[in-house]
């Protein structure tokens, strides 16, 4: 069930925080049925080793996932709140379009968003409280899987020294794709009040973590120990 971001669903509170209790809902669900005419196909079935295997192409994948473009995951490592608890949660944090969210398991929610400043503030953040429960927010992606841990997350503290005219938007957003996908750079680092730069990366820990930041000027390579 999803829930939106206008009003804390009507549920009971229940005695015990169960998943199954959180999740409980007598709301009437309308089924939509198939109808042959409309639909548009997709996908390629294959028969390998006896199973039946169902591929999508790139673009197919693509295409099925833009909606859901501006999708964070909810982890919470502890207990799950009650839905009216997630919901004065999410209120209190002041989102500025709609928004709705429902339970992916016992641990995660799917939070789907509407505009990007309220997608890049959840996932800017560090750590989050919903009902009193400390949450973690995580990208989407199309193989996100709630059994592993996401590959992606972001990294505010990649700090390294630069020479001072390095200090420039265009120079550290290329500097940043040394180490991953930059996403912002910090108030103190923008108006150089700060010895070394700091910028704020997405970070796929699949990869292999660079150590070093290797910058080519003047005929000289000067090598930056990255203090990630």
């Amino acid at each position: 069930m999803a829930y939106s971001g206008s009003s804390p669903p009507e549920n009971p509170t229940p005695k015990h925080g169960s998943y199954a209790n959180v999740t409980a809902s007598t709301s009437p669900q309308s089924n939509l049925p198939f109808d042959p005419k409309r639909i548009v196909p997709i996908g390629t079935h294959k028969d390998k080793d006896g199973q039946q295997v169902l591929g999508f192409s790139s673009s197919e994948n693509d295409r099925l996932a833009e909606t859901w473009k501006l999708t964070l995951i909810g982890k919470f490592s502890f207990a799950i709140p009650h839905p009216k608890g997630i919901a004065s949660g999410f209120s209190a944090l002041n989102l500025k379009g709609p928004f709705s969210w429902s339970f992916a398991n016992p641990s995660h929610i799917i939070i789907k968003l509407h505009l990007e400043e309220d997608y890049n503030k959840l996932w800017m953040g560090t750590l989050w409280s919903l009902g009193d429960c400390p949450m973690r927010v995580f990208k989407w992606t199309p193989s996100f899987n709630p059994r592993t841990e996401a590959p992606l997350l972001h990294w505010s503290g990649f700090v390294f020294r630069v020479a001072i005219h390095f200090f420039d938007h265009n120079a550290l957003f290329a500097i940043g794709k040394i180490i991953g996908t930059p996403l912002q750079v910090d108030s103190p680092t923008t108006t150089f009040r700060l010895s070394m730069a700091r910028v704020c990366v997405e970070l796929d820990l699949l990869k292999e973590r660079v150590e070093e930041i290797i910058l080519q000027f003047d005929g000289t390579t000067h090598v930056r120990e990255n203090c990630l």
